[in-house]
């Protein structure tokens, strides 16, 4: 099985290339409720469907993960973006993807 790294939560690690955000979370004993944000050079990525395999999604390219919860304080300026609590409400697909908050285009 192919490994990559990758930063989650702060902690740089090696990740199965085929893993799942549930597979993801369940190794870190992250909580059920936390939501993973993968974070790739400009674009965010917010994981819905938490079955897939990452590298079948644009969070598969992520160099930088996090685990987020809805009733913690923001960690940093993507953590705080607007758009993840939009992507939350009303998901359309397996995952929202938008461009990184504070990059000028």
């Amino acid at each position: 099985m192919e490994t990559r790294w990758a930063t989650v939560d702060g902690v740089h690690l090696q990740l199965p290339a085929d893993c799942t955000a549930t597979e993801l979370r369940d190794q870190l004993r992250k909580p059920d409720d936390a939501v993973l944000i993968a974070v790739t050079g400009d674009l965010v990525s917010i994981v819905h469907d938490e079955e897939q395999p990452l590298s079948a999604m644009v969070a598969g390219c992520a160099d930088t993960y996090y685990f987020r919860r809805s009733d913690e304080p923001d960690r940093n300026d993507v953590l705080a973006a607007s758009e993840i609590d939009d992507a939350l409400e009303e998901p359309t697909s397996d995952e929202t993807t938008f461009q990184r908050p504070g990059i000028d285009h």
